[in-house]
């Protein structure tokens, strides 16, 4: 009989295997895929961007959930800091990028997982590849999980299963099934950190398709013209919609107004640097040192060509017009339309898609300190199968690694 059966071979599950393992625990990890750490590999664009170097307090304020809290005690056990200088400790070399993230100083995933995949063989863990879990029964206060290569027994099982996204990479739901059979709550489950669909008739027109813009301010508008949430980020224009981190990150918001909505209106600001006032000045004084300077050559120097266009031809305002012809009426049309670019969305990319699943097994049900359930002693969940979630940037590997340790020290 095993101390410890870990289903899910993603960050979650290693990291608890790994850190149970230690303590000369006999740990036996199980994974449906050839390989641990699937998941893992298509983070950061393959590059993967293992944690985000914030302190407790303010990582948690950044996650876009109420019940951050949660986190604290395993944050304190092991928290990004930790997290960075364990993997230095396994000789992989990193680099602190925007936003405090952290990648490999390499940029491929690869190599974290080969030095996970070192650690697991020296720890002597056993790692069932290729091997789907049917099903955990309990019997006489022991669990038994029945799989497609034989049953295995253990006083204690972490459920590591990832959430719904990425299908391909094995996140199935299974660990929500688990938790519904032994009577957890699982929390509605929705698409975060997921691209934007989008039916306007300027995506229809694809006339900005593959435009891409640097630090924009992309707001949420509901009826009444008021913000109801925005993020300054990345964004790409893309055939369908919109993505990058602006829209990925503003996708959970989008969703949820949706759901009583049958149309959202995005605002764009492409210069939020800038405030509208300066924007006019700047123009007008332009207007008065050099009167006879083309008007759209001047705009052309602040965005992308092809958006110019779009809002000259959108204004009907003449490519020849001169600055000394531009009327206050015209030039605030234009600022409006680099401030407030409005765009209609109708829906989000399905949760298969996204990046992030939201929802969960309640954390009310969980033991924060040990990720054990409150309900079924020797039962423990950890990582995305959890109603916890972050944004892109090492928020969620960050919360599969710490839930992982956790688990694992406590098992």
């Amino acid at each position: 009989m095993h101390n410890v059966i870990i289903i899910g071979a993603g960050p979650a599950g290693v990291m608890c295997a790994l850190t149970a393992s230690k303590q000369s625990k006999k740990v036996l990890l199980i994974d449906k895929n050839e390989d641990i750490g699937n998941k893992l590999k298509l983070t950061g664009g393959g590059r993967c961007n293992l944690t985000n170097l914030k302190e407790s307090n303010d990582f948690i304020k950044d996650l876009p959930v109420k019940n951050g809290r949660f986190l604290y005690s395993s944050l304190n056990q092991f928290g990004p800091h930790d997290i960075l200088n364990y993997f230095k400790g396994l000789g992989l070399e990193f680099k602190i990028e925007r936003d405090d993230k952290v990648f490999p100083k390499s940029d491929h995933a690869i190599d974290i997982i080969n030095v996970l995949k070192a650690q697991l063989k020296n720890n002597k863990v056993n790692v069932l590849y290729q091997t789907e879990v049917k099903d955990i029964q309990i019997m006489d206060g022991y669990k038994l999980v029945k799989t497609t290569n034989g049953n295995f027994k253990s006083y204690n099982v972490v459920i590591a299963t990832g959430g719904k996204s990425y299908p391909q990479t094995g996140s199935t739901g299974f660990g929500y099934e688990i938790a519904n059979k032994f009577s957890h709550e699982v929390t509605d489950l929705f698409p975060t950190e997921s691209p934007i669909i989008s039916h306007d008739p300027l995506i229809n027109s694809k006339l900005l398709q593959g435009l891409s813009f640097t630090n924009v301010k992309l707001s949420l508008i509901d009826e009444f013209n008021e913000v109801v949430k925005y993020h300054i980020h990345d964004l790409i224009i893309t055939h369908f919609g919109l993505s990058g981190p602006a829209a990925l990150k503003l996708s959970q918001f989008i969703y949820h107004f949706l759901k009583k909505n049958t149309i959202a209106t995005l605002q764009v600001d492409f210069l939020p640097e800038i405030t509208y006032e300066s924007l006019i000045t700047d123009i007008k004084n332009k207007r008065v040192i050099n009167p006879h300077k083309n008007v759209k050559t001047i705009i052309k120097s602040l965005l992308p060509n092809r958006l110019i266009d779009y809002i000259f031809n959108k204004l009907m305002i003449d490519d020849t017009l001169k600055l000394s012809d531009l009327s206050n009426k015209q030039l605030n049309d234009i600022v409006r339309m680099l401030k407030e670019f409005e765009i209609k969305v109708h829906e989000i990319k399905p949760i298969q898609s996204a990046f992030v699943t939201g929802g969960g097994v309640s954390l009310k049900e969980i033991n924060p300190k040990t990720m054990e359930s409150k309900i079924i002693p020797g039962l423990f969940f950890i990582g995305e199968v959890l109603d916890l979630h972050g944004y892109t940037g090492g928020y969620n590997i960050t919360i599969a690694l710490t839930t992982g340790y956790a688990a694992g020290n406590n098992v």
